[in-house]
């Protein structure tokens, strides 16, 4: 229990050798941090200062919001997988999950994330779970094809690599995976961003006049 309040004005220095000198105060208060958002798709990583992105890693992998060193204007997530990194090391986008659901429906089951790899042929898996229960869960891969650029890699989930899409389930947890099956090898440094849901475009019923 912390009780009990002390001020000291000048510190450090002694009265006789700076001179009596007055001083007035006020206003004492507890000052509570700021509730930021829970974080929710689309997630960009550019509002930092209201949302609650909530990294979380594991397997040895280290992450951090960073400014893009590609582009000052843009703000991402850079990961370091070092050399004691497991072949399962990730990062969890949101460590208490989602503000609402992935909105998986039987139509719309793919997301993307822009990425930025040293190496091309990597394998970057994409995991989607239950934020209560991690045994509900899909996850599917994708190859980065260039090395030391950003290029969207397109997740699409009626391919999985693990899990069962069902549904009637709720999936509200994003985990990313770099290098995915492989231990840390050489440091490798992996930046990433705007974490997107591909809804299909809404369809609109023809109008007259047809001019085709």
């Amino acid at each position: 229990a912390y009780d009990k309040v002390v001020i000291f004005f000048n510190f450090g220095q002694l009265g006789s050798v700076v001179g009596e000198q007055t001083y007035y105060w006020d206003d004492l208060e507890f000052v509570l941090p700021p509730m930021l958002d829970q974080v929710d798709l689309p997630i960009t990583f550019e509002d930092a200062a209201t949302v609650n992105y909530d990294l979380f890693d594991f397997g040895e992998a280290l992450s951090v919001i960073v400014t893009d060193p590609t582009d000052p204007s843009n703000t991402v997530v850079e990961t370091l997988k070092p050399n004691n990194a497991a072949t399962f090391a990730g990062t969890v986008a949101g460590g208490d999950g989602l503000a609402s659901p992935v909105p998986f429906t039987e139509e719309d089951k793919k997301m993307s994330v822009r990425v930025w790899s040293p190496d091309a042929g990597i394998t970057v898996r994409l995991k989607i779970e239950n934020a209560d229960n991690g045994g509900i869960f899909v996850e599917t891969d994708m190859q980065t094809t260039v090395a030391e650029e950003w290029e969207t890699l397109e997740f699409d989930f009626n391919n999985l690599a693990g899990g069962n899409l069902d549904l009637s389930q709720v999936y509200d947890k994003v985990v990313i995976f770099f290098n995915f099956d492989v231990t840390g090898a050489g440091d490798k440094t992996y930046y990433w961003d705007d974490v997107l849901f591909l809804a299909s475009p809404p369809q609109t019923e023809p109008d007259l006049p047809l001019t085709f």
